[in-house]
């Protein structure tokens, strides 16, 4: 009951800033689109200031070259520091707080017209916003084809379609090149990886995410993709048993280090640790694995990391240079990204 009335009251209380922050211009036409929790949500048909809860939808609006409408920045932690570093026009925009801890109050305040949250937040919070008379609306990225999915919608969103075109072609590009330098790999000589997560070898990717499907399109198997849910805890015995031929490690979160495994008795016997084919996941500002398009960077990493010889002729980093510069605005390396 209590928590209840603390609800209704923070409900009233954020109504009323809004109140005291409506925009000078008329809200103007509405238009309903369903986001990917198949929600109808009305829409400005003219959006000019707009806000996003989770580094997924600012990825986006970046890549669409929308940021000028972000009242926040959209990027979170160390590609946010990173272009700080070199965009200052983005370094003006107030900063925003983590994912988990925003402050409702202050963004209300901001005056966005629409707030891109990712689907799996606090419905609660979203409701908060929805009460201040504000458009939320939800996308996701959690497989490959959910994540294309929500470039179209939040490019039609901004009215902004043929950027979207041209950025979700680069990506199928990248995809289709992949695809056709491994396409004659036979299903006995693909590479089996374990997927570990940013803070555990023992923490594994499984069958049902974004990881497994990245290794799928660089012609791997999954070595954990029977197992459900998300991020599943295994034992040193279970992958021993697994006996992977390369384990890569989960993004720049990795806290244990390459070698710290490679020296583990634990994994004396595992193949991977035997040819030291254990690889900490690119890149030092921001994640390839991911939810986000640009985990396409990651599927051409992955592949190229397995089957070196199929891509000697791909230098990772221009083609990160290249993919950042038009999609993020400034070069991999000229924000200080290494791999």
């Amino acid at each position: 009951m209590a928590k209840a009335v603390i609800y209704i009251l923070s409900i009233l209380q954020i109504t009323f800033i809004f109140q005291g922050c409506q925009p000078n211009t008329p809200p103007g036409k509405m238009i309903p689109i369903k986001d990917q929790l198949g929600r109808v949500v009305m829409i400005p048909e003219t959006v000019e200031r707009i806000a996003a809860l989770h580094h997924f939808g600012g990825k986006i609006i970046h890549a669409l070259g929308q940021q000028d409408k972000l009242v926040c920045q959209g990027i979170l932690g160390k590609e946010a520091m990173a272009l700080e570093t070199v965009d200052p026009d983005f370094a003006a925009v107030p900063r925003q707080l983590r994912s988990s801890t925003i402050n409702v109050e202050g963004l209300i305040a901001l005056r966005p017209q629409v707030i891109f949250v990712y689907a799996a937040r606090d419905h609660a919070e979203i409701e908060l916003f929805e009460n201040a008379g504000i458009s939320v609306f939800a996308i996701t990225g959690e497989t490959l084809e959910e994540s294309f999915q929500a470039v179209g919608i939040v490019a039609k969103i901004l009215n902004c379609e043929a950027a979207g075109k041209r950025y979700l072609d680069e990506c199928h590009g990248l995809l289709d090149m992949v695809h056709d330098r491994l396409g004659n790999i036979k299903p006995e000589d693909r590479l089996r990886v374990m997927f570990s997560g940013p803070k555990s070898v023992y923490s594994v990717a499984t069958g049902q995410m974004l990881q497994h499907q990245m290794l799928t399109h660089a012609a791997a198997d999954n070595v954990a993709a029977a197992l459900p849910g998300s991020w599943a805890t295994v034992s040193p015995e279970q992958i021993s048993l697994w006996n992977p031929d390369a384990i890569f490690m989960g993004s720049t979160l990795d806290l244990y280090g390459v070698d710290k495994i490679l020296k583990s008795p634990h994994f004396a016997t595992v193949k991977a640790i035997k040819h030291k084919r254990v690889y900490s996941f690119p890149s030092n500002i921001g994640w390839w694995d991911f939810p986000a398009p640009n985990c396409v960077l990651g599927i051409v990493w992955s592949a190229k990391t397995l089957y070196p010889d199929q891509f000697k002729d791909i230098d990772m980093t221009k083609l990160a240079d290249g993919f950042y510069s038009r999609y993020v605005g400034h070069s991999f390396t000229s924000m200080g990204g290494e791999l």
